[in-house]
């Protein structure tokens, strides 16, 4: 059993294990494992987000297609629809 405090190893009846030294030395060695990998993945996790920043999934002819139906007027809007979600989203902010 481990001390959740000390980290040491304790028997059942409560005293501390003649091995609590190694077993501190390889939770200290472990943690600075840990810590080590926690680094490497946030600096993957900001080089995945700036790769994402710099190379938006932009659909740009689709973006010029729908940009061209809106200012001819060809653009189908759905007045309920858009009513009801301005709703939703008015009551979710309200509660």
């Amino acid at each position: 059993m481990v001390d959740k405090i000390t980290n040491t190893l304790i028997n059942l009846d409560g005293k501390s294990s003649k091995n609590s030294a190694k077993v501190n030395n390889s939770i200290a060695n472990s943690s600075n494992y840990i810590s080590d990998n926690s680094t490497d993945i946030k600096i993957e996790q900001k080089n995945i987000i700036n790769d994402l920043a710099s190379n938006a999934p932009i659909d740009y002819d689709k973006v010029s297609s729908i940009k061209k139906a809106i200012s001819s007027g060809n653009y189908p809007l759905d007045l309920d629809k858009i009513s009801d979600a301005l709703m939703e989203a008015y009551n979710d902010l309200k509660s």
